[in-house]
């Protein structure tokens, strides 16, 4: 579905990604770690179009993604950044109806089609108590859920986050993973996103993509890609790789010096 062949970015005279190649199938849930800085994020901003390579290109079926226009991309190819600022006093209606704005006029005027999308996916994640709430009163966990609202109501194939689940509790980081997974096997979403925690990645990605300064150090399966050898390499740091006795996944276990 997606082929990312050979793509480079320069920033200020560095290399950020140096010869990224990777295919992305459809329906894949695949989770993007590695090291602060080694180009996760930027990786994400240009298989979505906000970064322009310096050299190697993007094809979605088949189709280079500059030949396609801002608004049809964005009813192929949905982001969640980082950062989003939800300080403003929008209601919770108002933000999440943002996510519609492709398919909308030139007035930018909902349409009743819109309105019911909206109210659709508010029922499915569980937040039409929201509604009329504003957005810079809710907890972080709300908040995430409402960004994540937003993002499916542009109705999009492809689904790509970066980072999800930072700054939240363990409660609400499973809740979020476990959104991204039922949209993902029930829905037919190819989930692409940025991870710190390998044992969430191990958990609910069926594939990873493992970065070291700018390049590819391994892909595949979670067994392919969390191993011993890979993660002290990139994470320098000594670890074991357990199994966990319920999902059958890698579990990596930091060693901390003393013990070792």
């Amino acid at each position: 579905m997606i082929h990312i062949n050979n793509v480079s970015v320069n920033y200020l005279g560095k290399k950020i990604l140096k010869n990224i190649s990777c295919d992305i199938n459809k329906k894949d849930f695949l989770g993007v770690i590695g090291k602060s800085g080694v180009g996760k994020s930027t990786l994400l901003k240009v298989l979505c179009k906000l970064i322009k390579p310096n050299s190697g290109s993007i094809f979605i079926d088949c189709k280079n993604i500059n030949c396609f226009s801002r608004t049809n991309f964005a009813k192929i190819v949905s982001f969640l950044p980082q950062y989003v600022d939800t300080s403003l006093s929008f209601n919770v209606f108002e933000f999440i109806m943002f996510g519609r704005y492709p398919y909308m006029n030139a007035l930018k005027i909902p349409s009743g089609e819109d309105c019911v999308i909206v109210k659709k996916i508010m029922d499915f994640l569980r937040i039409t108590n929201l509604s009329q709430r504003k957005i810079n009163e809710l907890s972080g966990g709300e908040k995430q859920k409402i960004l994540i609202a937003q993002v499916l109501a542009q109705e999009t194939e492809v689904i790509v986050f970066d980072e999800p689940n930072s700054h939240l509790d363990i409660g609400s980081q499973n809740n979020i993973l476990e959104i991204l997974r039922d949209l993902n096997e029930n829905y037919n979403k190819t989930i692409i996103l940025t991870l710190h925690d390998l044992n969430i990645a191990s958990e609910f990605c069926n594939r990873l993509v493992l970065l070291e300064n700018g390049s590819i150090c391994s892909q595949g399966h979670p067994k392919e890609v969390l191993n011993y050898v890979n993660i002290e390499r990139v994470y320098n740091t000594t670890v074991i790789i357990k199994t966990n006795p319920i999902s059958n996944k890698p579990y990596v276990i930091p060693v901390s010096k003393q013990q070792k």
